[in-house]
């Protein structure tokens, strides 16, 4: 094998190798860490158009809501300890019927 087809091959294998691990898990279901760094705890019920709950799992400890703004359409994470998320939740999950994850407003 020449010393032009060996660097070719080479080259093409740092770029599989390069494209593979900058892969996102998301896109098939599978997140490997928490997706909320940060929690709001303001009011801002009127301007979410749907609610969704990610239970903890063996990936993040805590229980994630995530609302999505009607208008944007921008992801925000909510405190969960906040009075107002917690009713809120009660409103789309009432205790008997939580299999549902996601609640449309």
């Amino acid at each position: 094998m020449s010393l032009r087809m060996s660097a070719c091959l080479v080259i093409l294998f740092l770029v599989f190798l390069t494209t593979a691990e900058g892969l996102s898990l998301r896109g098939v279901g599978v997140d490997l860490r928490c997706q909320c760094i940060e929690t709001e705890s303001r009011r801002i019920g009127k301007l979410i158009e749907k609610v969704e709950i990610f239970p903890p799992s063996s990936h993040c400890k805590d229980t994630e809501i995530i609302a999505t703004l009607k208008e944007s359409q921008q992801e925000i994470c909510l405190n969960g300890n906040a009075p107002w998320v917690q009713k809120l939740i009660e409103r789309c999950w009432p205790q008997q019927k939580r299999v549902k994850r996601v609640c449309e407003l």
